[in-house]
């Protein structure tokens, strides 16, 4: 069995974790299931004057939190449990220190603001729907 390493896991969530890089990299069941949602809802915002207020825009954004949510916990993950689940039959462990701090920090940075601007967005389409 392969060694993962819970930085790279956690980063992969952060950068790709829309497209489930990280669940093939962990070997997850399923795997297929946040690129499924994004190649769903991606082509649907082609060539859309205002594609940040279509409906596909908010569905894609569900495996998109998702990613964040999976790096934040991958990262913040204790390297022993993480290694349990993931590394049990590899015969090697995780010594993470920095690198899965600085994804954590990264993921709440980014993965705040964008979620922050997907709540804003929503609520505005949502009145500017009603309100008129």
């Amino acid at each position: 069995m392969t060694f993962r390493r819970k930085s790279l896991a956690a980063l992969l969530a952060f950068l790709l974790g829309a497209f489930g890089a990280h669940r093939i990299y962990l070997g997850r069941p399923r795997w297929w299931l946040p690129l499924a949602v994004t190649a769903l809802a991606l082509p649907l915002l082609i060539g859309v004057r205002n594609w940040y207020q279509t409906p596909a825009f908010f569905v894609l954004m569900v495996p998109v939190a998702a990613g964040f949510i999976e790096a934040l916990v991958i990262a913040l993950t204790p390297d022993e449990k993480f290694d349990a689940r993931f590394n049990a039959a590899s015969g090697r462990s995780n010594a993470s220190g920095w690198d899965a701090v600085l994804v954590a920090i990264a993921t709440l940075m980014v993965g705040a603001t964008v979620l922050t601007t997907a709540i804003v967005l929503f609520f505005q389409t949502l009145f500017e729907g009603t309100v008129r």
